[in-house]
């Protein structure tokens, strides 16, 4: 699913939030503070009692509001990244393997697979096509891998011997740099590879010039 516009969406949120209680934390302290000094300085005693429990029953229910607020924001973004009943069949599956200390990418259904050494510079790519659900299928080989592609604000880990799967639709051909996020020996910081979206029509040509047949992506290819 696009989990990038969601992601950004609700961070901002937050953001903003965030900025505006400590803004309205600190006025309050520094009202206080003042307050205080000035009640001092006057010889005057302290606030009454219930006065004080009014201004604290205050903050309770803004803080309560505001965690009801965001509970709600979060999970009616997370219904509409993930909504109910069965999802869209993917229009691509691909097998990611991680490996020390690279990439294999096996599209599933045609004798496409990508891979490379990731030393040097020599990074595997994952072409994928924009507007089609994509089911990526990860695991390792080995040790345990983190695929992760900064763009998409996703993460998934590569464990040996089991599969961890995702659906994402890209929204826009493009194309960015993707690692693993997992310290997992000597090379790993070499551990780099592309992600490029193309539109169906490239995409099926790509895959194609590949000795595929793209025929799951019906006419548009």
């Amino acid at each position: 699913m696009p989990f990038r516009p969601t992601f950004a969406q609700l961070f901002g949120q937050d953001t903003t939030i965030a900025e505006v209680v400590f803004a309205l934390v600190a006025a309050t302290m520094i009202v206080a503070f003042a307050t205080s000094w000035y009640r001092r300085r006057k010889g005057m005693g302290p606030a009454r009692k219930s006065k004080a429990n009014r201004i604290e029953l205050s903050y309770l229910g803004a803080l309560i509001g505001m965690a009801i607020f965001l509970m709600i924001a979060s999970v009616s973004a997370n219904g509409k990244d993930f909504p109910s009943g069965d999802p869209p069949a993917p229009a691509v599956r691909v097998q990611v393997t991680g490996f020390q200390w690279c990439w294999k990418f096996h599209y599933v259904g045609e004798p496409v697979t990508v891979s490379g050494s990731c030393q040097h510079g020599a990074y595997p790519t994952l072409v994928l096509p924009t507007g089609r659900p994509v089911e990526l299928e990860v695991t390792s080989t080995d040790v345990i891998h983190a695929f992760w592609v900064p763009y998409l604000r996703e993460k998934m880990f590569a464990y040996p011997g089991h599969v961890n799967d995702f659906t994402v639709t890209l929204t826009s051909s493009g194309r960015w740099i993707g690692r693993c996020a997992q310290l997992c020996g000597l090379y790993h910081y070499e551990m780099d590879f592309w992600l490029q979206a193309e539109s169906p029509a490239r995409f099926g040509r790509w895959l194609r010039a590949h000795g595929g047949s793209a025929a799951t992506l019906g006419s548009g290819t």
